[in-house]
């Protein structure tokens, strides 16, 4: 019978999740690109509708905005490929615990235990 940790660092594993994060860096970065021809195409276009003016602000500020949780994702996927190559991915960063393999599936990224993680969403994580 092999551990959780045993399974976690089998190659298959560790190979699935790091295929799983490749997917979801390529998906981050085609939404990046996307975000910024939209950026570009919604410029001011010098009309005297104010309406018009705030509705291509509000829009190039959400695009500025996605683009900054796509910017934070690719820096989670570049840091879990970090914990891969060091041999500490899947250990929780906080407590040190084997993270859940269906969490990991789920979120490839992630760095903390459920429980830790429910504690880092408090904002009372030791760590």
């Amino acid at each position: 019978m092999t551990s959780k940790v045993e399974e976690l660092h089998s190659t298959t594993a560790i190979a699935s999740l790091r295929e799983c994060l490749d997917a979801k860096r390529r998906e981050m970065l085609d939404l990046y690109e996307h975000d910024v021809e939209a950026g570009k195409q919604s410029t001011d276009d010098n009309s005297d509708d104010f309406a018009d003016r705030a509705n291509n602000s509000f829009h190039r500020e959400l695009m500025f905005s996605l683009s900054d949780n796509e910017r934070q994702m690719l820096i989670y996927i570049e840091d879990a490929y970090q914990r891969i190559d060091k041999g500490s991915y899947g250990r929780c960063e906080n407590c040190s615990e084997p993270i859940g393999l269906p969490r990991l599936k789920a979120l490839p990224w992630a760095r903390y235990c459920i429980a830790c993680q429910e504690l880092e969403e408090k904002g009372i994580l030791n760590g």
